[in-house]
């Protein structure tokens, strides 16, 4: 491929024709990776209209370094502050975290696209105040997830320690691509080429400029590092060594030639003018803007010509380190401003001095708030060389040419693209600033490109190949049986590589899944070709011998292996039989194969076991007398128990006759058995219920019945008997089935209730007499009708007492009481008998009790005197109850003396046992 230009000069109405270049053209980025700005707290801005608008989607909040990256069209594809990656849906990246740069790192990450590989992607990241974790790198592949991507590989070491500062640059041979780091406490550049077989992890060593010297906060490792679009000079600021500019290698790597800006010791952020003219950074604390005339001289007028620009605003109060500096697509730079709306602008960057055009809020954020940091880019993203460029030269895509020149550049008058390819017609040329061309047909064609102008005609021209797509077939589709494998061949002559629609590499792929296979084949011009074929099954005898069975001992099964889908199907069973059905009797492993008309086969098969039948027995028939007890069954282990009578227990214990079976299943198998059983009447026994006699009563027990034999719990054997006392008494009757029933009585005897109403007596008139005793468990009943255990008596009179004890024993007594005028109201008796036999055993006066003389002002005072005169016994309150104990019998004289009214009755009683 081979380009020129060609401007002719409009001098006094002559055309003046020269040639300005004549080269062979060198690859170059696209400008659309810078197309998407992410940094701050949730700012953003998109380029693709040309100058940057707002956006509010960002999901990142970072204080300083960041990076973001899209692709050659300008399509957002991720970003990152280091430690995170967020896809272009603004979500985490599949594995995006734990990336070992730091978000307070100036220059945290650069993102740079692998040479040769258009879907994988490279991030160096950076640790803050260099910290062990120095500079890094991990990959990212576009290709996994959807197209979200993933990071696949992560934190590769590289260097350390290392300042905060990275930068990134084309290499002269426009392919591969430097990474620029500097190490921390000496003045040694680490410049890494990143090439299409990966990171070169040794690095070009360039010890030259100020020593970043090391301190104890390691403040002095912040800053930011870049290098100028065209990749001849790179540029430090930092807070270390101020600001210096040197020569760059893009061959080599190599940095030398350094040029230190007087009278600045801390730097932060520096950018270089599109035209690489001017150099810009910020002082610490982002409270200046300076530019530096690059092309004021020497190396002393150069490091003499820094003046400030401006002084940087920020909406919010506290200062912070520092502010960025970067590029834009649009070829003007963007200042960062700390915990600001806006960002500052330098409209005209080319320009010396004030007419540089520095405005303060010159980019509305939309809400988001700038932080210290910008995006870091590839350097090399913007850089204009004027010279025309072109993209997608296989046949069948669209060619896109573009003048790449920066974007204040000024505008053509007219333009007009001519393709070199008649066959397209109308199409063959075309007047927009962006020429677009399908070419008719592989081959070689020339493009011219004019540009005309004032006085100026500018012709650009450009021959290269339309290459032809890899030639890719697949062939048919086709249809295979069921696991009958198919090699799909996309070998082309010259290919360079293949990726099938599974993720397959190799120019074949074999399979026997069903689908729709397709492949990519791209050819040694980088020509990508596709071709897909689909793979269907023919159908198979559609049929299912079923699991594995387990049967009972003597079933028989029947195995059909007739297919619903396959008429005509042959068979072939274990054994050689050809039939659609197999009779199972024992237990084997059976298998078939059934064939379809179209040849696809399938064989199925199953294996049968056998299983014991469970063994049940009941025993032999029985014959039992009613109420006998009877157990049928016995419990087995892991049975299931199902009876004639319904239930479902291991035994039952049948009480009435009748034939009974029990089914008895273990494992799905059953079996049963059965039993007769005939339970005979027993002989009716009815002894009575428990009987109470009263002592000398007797009772008859009888049992007799027909056909029987008897026996007693006192061995005899007759059908009667006779009882005279208490105790139980039963008897076993036996009838003639030999079925015995005994019955049993309790006999209970009472003893008779003892009542004495006492000897006949005699009361005082006017008094009362209780007589009467209280018995436990007998009723009463007195000859007037009463029933209480006493009876008061007031006249005289013959009184009984009939007592009973359960009605079943019954006493009684009388008693004839006579009355008579007492003394004193006192009946005082001449003799008592204390022989205890509860009859007249005290010396009991008739009246001395009344209730109205029992107040306690009313006391009897009774001395008793023998025959001598000698006082044996005394009592100042008399209460009757004198018994004579240890007097013997004889006459005895007492006084009775009445402590109320002084009376005073003597007389005499005998005491006689």
């Amino acid at each position: 491929m081979r380009s020129s230009v060609l401007s002719r000069l409009l001098v006094g109405g002559v055309l003046a024709f020269f040639c300005l270049l004549c080269c062979v053209p060198k690859s170059a980025f696209a400008q659309g990776q810078g197309t998407y700005w992410y940094f701050g707290n949730n700012a953003a801005l998109d380029f693709s209209s040309g100058s940057p608008k707002p956006l509010l989607n960002s999901a990142m909040n970072t204080s300083e370094g960041c990076a973001s990256i899209s692709d050659a069209q300008g399509n957002l594809l991720f970003y990152t502050d280091g430690i995170t990656v967020w896809s272009h849906d603004h979500k985490v990246m599949a594995d995006g975290t734990g990336l070992m740069g730091h978000s307070s790192t100036a220059q945290a990450a650069v993102v740079v696209p692998a040479p040769g590989q258009p879907q994988r992607y490279y991030i160096f990241t950076n640790a803050n105040n260099a910290q062990p974790n120095g500079l890094r790198y991990s990959i990212v592949d576009m290709s996994l997830y959807g197209g979200k991507g993933q990071v696949i590989e992560k934190n590769m070491f590289l260097a350390a320690p290392v300042s905060e500062m990275v930068t990134a640059v084309q290499h002269a041979n426009r392919q591969d691509i430097w990474v620029i780091c500097h190490e921390y406490g000496t003045n040694t550049f680490k410049t890494f080429l990143v090439t299409k077989n990966g990171v070169q992890t040794q690095p070009v060593i360039s010890q030259t400029g100020k020593i970043h010297k090391a301190e104890n906060a390691n403040t002095t490792a912040i800053g930011c590092m870049k290098a100028s679009p065209d990749g001849r000079r790179l540029a430090v600021a930092s807070f270390g060594v101020g600001v210096e500019v040197y020569d760059f290698n893009a061959s080599t790597g190599t940095i030398f030639n350094p040029i230190a800006i007087n009278g600045f010791f801390n730097g932060y952020g520096v950018e270089f003018s599109p035209d690489m003219s001017k150099l810009y950074y910020t002082t610490s604390g982002n409270i200046d803007l300076m530019q530096v005339n690059l092309l004021a001289g020497s190396p002393a007028l150069v490091a003499s010509s820094a003046v400030r620009i401006a002084n940087i605003g920020q909406d919010g109060a506290q200062r912070y380190v520092g502010g960025s500096l970067q590029i834009g697509p649009d070829g003007k730079i963007y200042v960062a401003r700390p915990t600001s709306k806006h960002l500052g602008v330098i409209h005209q960057p080319n320009a010396l001095g004030a007419a540089c055009q520095y405005v303060d809020q010159g980019v509305d954020l939309g809400g988001g708030i700038s932080m210290c940091g910008l995006p870091v880019f590839v350097q090399s993203f913007f850089y204009y060389d004027g010279e025309l460029k072109m993209t997608n030269t296989c046949f069948g895509e669209e060619t896109t040419f573009k003048l790449n020149v920066a974007p204040n550049a000024p505008a053509p008058l007219s333009t007009l693209w001519e393709f070199g390819d008649p066959a397209s017609g109308v199409l063959n040329t075309s007047t927009q600033a962006i020429g677009k061309h399908r070419f008719s047909a592989p081959g070689t064609y020339k493009v011219k490109l004019t540009r005309t102008f004032i006085n100026t005609l500018e012709e650009y021209t450009i021959e290269f190949v339309v290459n032809p797509l890899p030639n890719v077939n697949l062939g048919l589709d086709r249809q295979i049986c069921p696991g009958t494998p198919v090699t799909l061949d996309a070998t082309v002559a010259g290919a360079t590589s293949y990726l099938w629609s599974n993720g397959l590499t190799t120019p074949t792929l074999t399979t026997s899944t069903p689908g729709t296979y397709s492949v990519q084949v791209t050819s040694a011009t980088g020509c990508v070709n596709t071709d897909e074929v689909v793979i269907s099954l023919l159908p198979v005898p559609a049929f299912d011998l079923g699991p594995n069975k387990e049967l009972c001992e003597g079933e028989v099964m029947v195995l059909d292996a007739l297919p619903t889908n396959a008429a005509g199907a042959t068979f072939r069973w274990q054994d050689g039989s050809t039939k659609n059905s197999f009779t199972v009797t024992k237990p084997g492993r059976y298998e078939v194969t059934v064939t379809s008309p179209n040849g696809c086969s399938i064989t199925d098969a199953v294996t049968v076991t056998y299983k014991p039948l469970p063994i049940v027995n009941l025993g032999p028939d029985r014959v039992l007398c009613t109420n006998d007890p009877l157990t049928l069954g016995t419990a087995q282990t892991g049975a299931i128990y199902k009876w004639s009578t319904g239930a479902t227990s291991a035994t039952i214990s049948p009480t009435a006759s009748g034939t009974y079976w029990q089914d008895i299943t273990i494992n799905g198998c059953t079996s049963r058995d059965e039993v007769n059983v005939l339970f005979n009447p027993l002989p009716v026994v009815n002894l009575g219920k428990d009987t109470t006699l009263c002592e000398g009563q007797t009772l008859l027990l009888n049992a007799a019945r027909a056909n029987a034999t008897y026996k007693w719990k006192d061995g005899s054997t007759q059908p009667t008997l006779l009882v005279n006392a208490p105790g139980t008494y039963w008897v076993d009757v036996t009838n003639e089935f030999n079925c015995t029933t005994r019955d049993e009585i309790k006999v209970y005897y009472l003893n008779p209730p003892t009542i004495e109403l006492g000897n006949d007596t005699t009361i005082c008139n006017g008094d009362v007499l209780t007589i009467g005793q209280t018995l436990p468990d007998v009723t009463y009943k007195w000859s007037d009708g009463s029933t209480n255990a006493t009876l008061d008596v007031t006249k005289p009179g013959t009184y009984r007492v009939t007592v009973s004890l359960q009605d079943i024993c019954i006493e009684s007594d009388a008693i004839t009481i006579k009355a008579k005028d007492c003394v004193a109201g006192l009946f005082i008796p001449n003799i008592f008998t204390p022989n205890g036999d509860g009859i007249n055993d005290n010396f009991f006066i008739m009246g001395l009790l009344n209730p109205k003389n029992t107040t306690d002002a009313v006391r009897w005072e009774l001395s008793v005197y023998d025959r001598w005169g000698k006082r044996v016994y005394y009592t100042k309150d008399y209460r009757n109850e004198w018994e004579g104990k240890g007097f013997s019998d004889g006459v005895y004289y007492y006084h009775l003396a009445n402590n109320q009214d002084g009376r005073l009755l003597k007389g005499w009683v005998e005491i006689v046992r």
